[in-house]
């Protein structure tokens, strides 16, 4: 009888739960936002002009080697040529969209390295001087390494599907093969950078990147053909590769979205539609009323939202102390997670301050 009554309370509770649930999602809106996050590393504020090489490729002794291997293993030939070559432009468009440096492809100069995994010996001075003066240029990125591995798996397995019998035109279940085919690359690049005016190595770094591509069929052919092949999959693979070692150097914009309490009175309504014109001072004066409500939960989301419009207006001080208002005053949980972002965002603009003019 106990477990009888526990069971119907359980039946009970669960539609509470997700009306709660629902309702407390209805009581926000959210805001796309766009924020600058720092790189991973600080590089001197006085290079601005980047030159970038690709030192990757093996002398021609190596290359013969690399020919066939690749008749052996059935990988394209010279397949990480042009993927070193797309994992540059990938680099290079992550730079110039920063608000950090400008940088050009560097080509024609003959730079080879391993044609492995294995970084070479660092470049002369001489050699990196020669080049900066060259292109103009404050410093060199040389992608020293580049290697790609590929592996195919290709899977069957059996699935219930419903299907019409014409004769009797009823419907069955019956199984059907489904084939799986799934491409998997690993790349591996090595970069330096080279600062001349202080003969120094700024940073060492393998970057290692994975992309996979997961594709089902009717057939075995099926499942094969909606694979990018392997040549374009390396491509690929390599530009996401120069992309990601941007953001480990640079500045990068992402998009994140905030949200804001739209419900609990009127007043945070009318607010809304004041956010979404940009009407940003009438939406912070009604917010501002609000702090003085007799229902705290009320006064609690109306000083999360003054910490939410202080972000957007890049007060993140103001901000803080806003959240840690409306979470320690008037015990609005959502507060006390904001207060951890708006922290990152602080430590955030800091160094930012160290890596930009």
């Amino acid at each position: 009888m106990k477990n009888y009554k526990k069971s119907i309370n359980i039946l009970f509770l669960y539609p509470v739960v997700i009306l709660m649930l629902f309702f407390s999602s209805c009581s926000v809106s959210s805001l796309g936002i766009r924020v600058l996050v720092p790189a991973e590393i600080t590089i001197n504020k006085e290079i601005i002009h980047i030159g970038i090489v690709n030192r990757s490729l093996p002398d021609n002794k190596r290359k013969i080697i690399d020919i066939v291997e690749g008749f052996i293993s059935g990988e394209s030939i010279l397949a990480d040529r042009f993927g070193s070559e797309n994992c540059l432009k990938g680099l290079a468009e992550k730079l110039n969209n920063s608000p950090r440096f400008s940088a050009v492809i560097i080509q024609g100069e003959n730079l080879r390295g391993t044609g492995t995994r294995m970084f070479p010996s660092p470049l002369s001075w001489r050699i990196v001087e020669r080049l900066c003066n060259k292109y103009r240029v404050d410093a060199l990125i040389a992608l020293e390494t580049f290697d790609s591995n590929i592996v195919l798996d290709k899977d069957i397995r059996m699935e219930k599907k419903t299907i019409k019998d014409k004769k009797t035109k009823t419907k069955k279940k019956v199984k059907v093969p489904q084939y799986i085919a799934n491409l998997y690359i690993q790349v591996n690049s090595g970069w330096k950078i080279y600062d001349p005016s202080a003969r120094s190595i700024v940073d060492a770094n393998t970057y290692r990147d994975e992309k996979s591509w997961y594709t089902t069929g009717k057939t075995r052919r099926e499942s094969l053909r909606n694979l990018p092949n392997k040549r374009d999959a390396i491509n690929q693979a390599g530009y996401h590769s120069g992309i990601q070692y941007g953001m480990r150097i640079s500045p990068t914009w992402i998009n994140v979205n905030r949200e804001y309490y739209v419900k609990g009175c009127p007043e945070f309504k009318m607010a809304e539609r004041y956010v979404k014109s940009g009407n940003w001072e009438q939406a912070i004066s009604i917010w501002k009323k609000l702090l003085h409500n007799t229902d705290i939960k009320i006064a609690g989301r109306a000083a999360y939202n003054l910490a939410f419009a202080s972000e957007i207006r890049g007060n993140f001080q103001n901000a803080l102390k806003w959240a840690k208002r409306s979470y320690a005053e008037f015990g609005n949980k959502k507060a006390h997670s904001y207060m951890r972002i708006l922290n990152q965002r602080i430590l955030d603009k800091e160094h930012l301050e160290e890596q930009l003019k």
